[in-house]
């Protein structure tokens, strides 16, 4: 498992405004389970709670568990946000804007980390 999942975890959860409580509630788990996910390492949640958190965080499993993204890549944004549209009425075109849209949030990220 990752050595930096902890911290991603913890990073997501509180951009989310979310507390260790708030988390543990939304992926039905503990507070002292959630704490030792994010100080443990390695952490070893199982692939359901990691899928869980995933969804709840608004992120991909795989960027959670991968060392050498800082940021979600554009791989991770996508399975992100088509985790997030199953099971709405969401046409192609749309999910086409949607990715467009990811693609600008992306590169003005990428613009702003190279100056």
């Amino acid at each position: 498992m990752s050595e930096v999942f902890g911290e991603k975890l913890r990073k997501r959860r509180i951009e989310k405004a979310l507390t260790l409580e708030g988390l543990a509630d939304k992926i039905g788990s503990t507070k002292a389970y959630v704490w030792q996910l994010e100080n443990k390492r390695p952490a070893r949640p199982s692939g359901e709670l990691l899928l869980k958190i995933a969804s709840v965080l608004e992120v991909s499993p795989s960027y959670l568990i991968d060392d050498s993204s800082v940021e979600p890549n554009r791989s991770q944004v996508v399975d992100a946000l088509a985790r997030g549209l199953e099971g709405r009425k969401v046409s192609a075109s749309d999910v086409d804007k949607l990715l467009r849209l990811a693609d600008m949030i992306l590169d003005d990220k990428a613009n702003k980390g190279s100056k």
